[in-house]
C-alpha cells in the first residue's frame, strides 16, 4: 500500500529547566535559534536577550546540532533559566541542516506563542533589535517584519570579505528577479525575521535551502509585510558555517520553490513555455517545409497553430496549474481562446517590431535588436492577457454557513467530484451531521477504520490532511490503476476544531494538493454549521 500524508509534524520542545519540564504556558513570543557547535557564543547570547527583552513574556528555542559543548552549556543556562528551551538533534534528524533545523522550531512551539522570530547565534544578529520589530508587528498589524541590512540606515559590513558580500548581493537580487513575492523586502535573504505565528499556520514548508523566510514570502503571498534597518555585526566566537554547499542548497531552494509553488514565478515558467513553442514552432516548420515539400506559409501555418497549441497546454499544466476549470467545457473555451490571444502578442510583437525597423535601420544588427524587443513586448501583452482572460481563476464559491449541511455537502463533492462527502462533528462516535453520495441511497454511511483515522489525526492537529492509498507498483504500467483518496478538513472556531469536511474518492485521479487548499478555503467559515 503506498500512502502519503500531507500533515506538519507536532514535534515535542523538551525543557531543560525542571520546573518547565512540561508543555510551556503561552508566551507572546519565541525566539528559534539554529546552533551547530556555538559554545562561545550561547551564553552571551541569552545574556543579551534577557536585558533585552526585559518586561516581555518571551521563551529561546535552541534547535541544535552540534558536536561540541554546545548542548551542555544551553542545558546549564536552561537549569538556571526556565525561558531556555533546548531540542538536540542526532544523526539523521539533522538533515537539511539550518532550514529544517528552522522548521523543526517551528513545528514545535509556533502553537505555544504569538510570534516566532528567527536569529542566528553568533551574535551577528542584535538581540536588541528584537524588542523594535515586536513592537513593530504590533504597531502595524503587520504578519513578517524583516530586519533588513540593505533598507536605508542597514549596512552589511559585518559580512567578511568582498567576495561573500557580492554573494550576498547577487543572492538577494537573483531571488527578488525570479519571485515577485520576494520584493516586499529589500532583504529576503535574511536569517534575522519575527512572523505572526497564525499567519503562516498550515504552510507545509520543503525546506531544501538555508534560509527560510525566502519560502515563507513565496508559500504565502498575501502576507504583509514590514522591515526595520539592522547593522549586521561581525561574528562574535566560532566560525562562520557559509560555504560551497551552501550556496548550491540555495540554488536548489530557489529551483524548488520555482517548480513546486504553482503561483511563484509565473511569468517566467510562461517565458520557459514560450521558448518551448519556439522550438516546436520550428521543429513542425522544418518537417513540413524541407521533408514533406509544403507549401512555406501552409508549413509555417501549421507550426504556428501548433505552437500555439502547445503553448496553452503546458501554461494549463505548469504555469497556471492552481487553477481550476469548472468543467471541460471550459477547458475546451479556454483552449479556444489561446488563439486570437496568441494573435494579439503577434500584433505587439510586429508593432514594435517594423516602426523601429523603417525609421531607425534595417541594417545588422539593428532589426536583430528590433526583434527581440518586439519578442519582449509579445511575451508581455501575451502574458498579462494569458492573466487576466485565459487563466482567470474561476470565481471560487464561497460556503454559505446558512444552507442546510446537506446541500452544503452535495456543493462540495460536485465540486470534488468525490464520491462521498461528510460533515463530521467530533463526538466520540465520530457522528455524520450530514452526507453527499453520487451512488442513489442514503448519504450518510458508516465511517471506516481509515476514514476514522484520518479524522481522528485531523480533530488531534487541526492540519487538513490528504491520504492516497492504492495498490502496491505492478512489474508493467498500468493506465487504468485506481486510487483510494480522501480530504479531510478542520472547521476552526477560534482556536478550536468544531468539526471536519471529509470526502472520499475511488478512482484513476486521486485528490491533489490542489483539492485540499480549495477545501481548506471553503471551510474557513464554516463554524456555524456545527454550533
Amino acid at each position: 500500500m503506498l500512502a502519503y500524508l500531507l500533515v506538519k509534524p507536532q514535534a515535542q520542545a523538551t525543557s531543560t529547566g525542571g520546573a518547565r519540564a512540561g508543555k510551556p504556558e503561552k508566551a507572546s513570543l519565541t525566539l528559534i535559534v539554529p546552533t551547530r557547535n556555538e559554545s562561545g557564543n550561547v551564553e552571551r547570547l541569552v545574556r543579551e536577550i534577557r536585558d533585552a527583552l526585559s518586561g516581555i513574556d518571551y521563551r529561546v528555542v535552541f534547535v541544535d546540532d552540534s558536536t561540541d559543548e554546545t548542548p551542555k552549556i544551553i542545558r546549564s543556562l536552561g537549569e538556571e533559566d526556565g525561558r531556555v528551551v533546548l531540542i538536540h538533534r542526532e544523526g539523521a534528524e539533522r538533515n537539511g541542516g539550518l532550514s529544517t533545523a528552522v522548521t523543526t522550531g517551528l513545528d514545535a512551539v509556533s502553537a505555544d506563542s504569538e510570534y516566532t522570530c528567527v536569529m542566528d547565534a553568533d551574535l551577528q544578529h542584535p538581540p536588541a533589535k528584537v524588542r523594535e520589530m515586536l513592537e513593530e508587528a504590533r504597531k502595524s498589524d503587520s504578519d513578517v517584519v524583516v530586519a533588513s541590512r540593505y533598507t536605508e540606515g542597514g549596512d552589511y559590513e559585518g559580512l567578511s570579505g568582498p567576495v561573500r558580500r557580492a554573494v550576498s548581493v547577487g543572492s538577494k537580487y537573483l531571488a527578488q528577479v525570479v519571485f515577485k513575492e520576494a520584493r516586499k523586502t529589500t532583504d529576503p535573504m535574511t536569517g534575522f525575521f519575527l512572523v505572526r505565528n497564525a499567519a503562516i499556520s498550515g504552510i507545509q514548508f520543503r525546506p531544501t535551502g538555508f534560509k527560510i523566510l525566502l519560502e515563507i514570502l513565496v508559500c504565502a503571498p498575501e502576507l504583509k509585510v514590514v522591515e526595520v534597518p539592522f547593522s549586521f555585526r561581525t561574528r562574535n566566537a566560532g566560525v562562520s558555517k557559509a560555504s560551497m554547499k551552501q550556496g548550491l542548497e540555495y540554488l536548489s531552494h530557489i529551483t524548488s520553490l520555482f517548480w513546486y509553488v504553482p503561483s511563484a514565478g509565473r511569468f517566467w515558467k510562461f517565458a520557459l513555455v514560450g521558448a518551448s513553442g519556439v522550438l516546436v514552432n520550428t521543429f513542425v516548420l522544418l518537417l513540413l517545409a524541407e521533408y514533406f515539400n509544403a507549401h512555406k506559409v501552409i508549413a509555417w501555418m501549421f507550426a504556428v497553430g501548433l505552437s500555439i497549441l502547445s503553448n496553452f497546454l503546458l501554461n494549463n499544466a505548469f504555469t497556471w496549474s492552481d487553477v481550476r476549470h469548472s468543467s471541460r467545457i471550459h477547458f475546451l473555451l479556454r483552449g479556444a481562446l489561446a488563439y486570437p490571444v496568441a494573435i494579439v502578442g503577434i500584433g505587439a510583437n510586429f508593432a514594435v517590431y517594423y516602426p523601429l525597423l523603417k525609421y531607425v535601420s534595417n541594417a545588422f544588427p539593428y532589426y536583430v535588436l528590433f526583434n527581440f524587443l518586439g519578442i519582449i513586448a509579445a511575451t508581455s501583452v501575451n502574458f498579462i492577457l494569458s492573466s487576466r482572460l485565459l487563466f482567470k481563476p474561476s470565481v471560487p464559491k464561497s460556503l454559505d454557513p446558512e444552507a442546510p449541511p446537506k446541500e452544503i455537502a452535495e456543493e462540495i463533492r460536485n465540486e470534488l467530484k468525490a464520491d462521498w462527502v461528510g460533515l463530521v462533528r467530533p463526538a466520540d462516535s465520530l457522528n455524520v451531521v450530514a452526507g453527499s453520495s453520487g451512488i442513489p441511497g442514503p448519504a450518510p454511511r458508516p465511517l471506516t477504520v481509515a476514514d476514522r483515522g484520518a479524522i481522528e489525526m485531523v480533530l488531534r492537529t487541526s492540519q487538513p490532511t490528504l491520504v492516497v492509498t492504492g495498490p502496491r507498483r505492478l512489474p508493467q504500467a498500468r493506465t487504468n490503476t485506481r486510487w483510494g483518496s480522501s480530504l479531510a478538513v478542520p472547521i476552526l472556531d477560534g482556536n478550536e476544531t468544531v468539526g471536519v469536511f471529509y470526502a472520499t474518492r475511488f478512482s484513476t485521479e486521486e485528490f491533489t494538493e490542489l483539492d485540499l487548499h480549495w477545501l481548506t478555503a471553503y471551510a474557513s467559515t464554516g463554524a456555524q454549521i456545527f454550533s
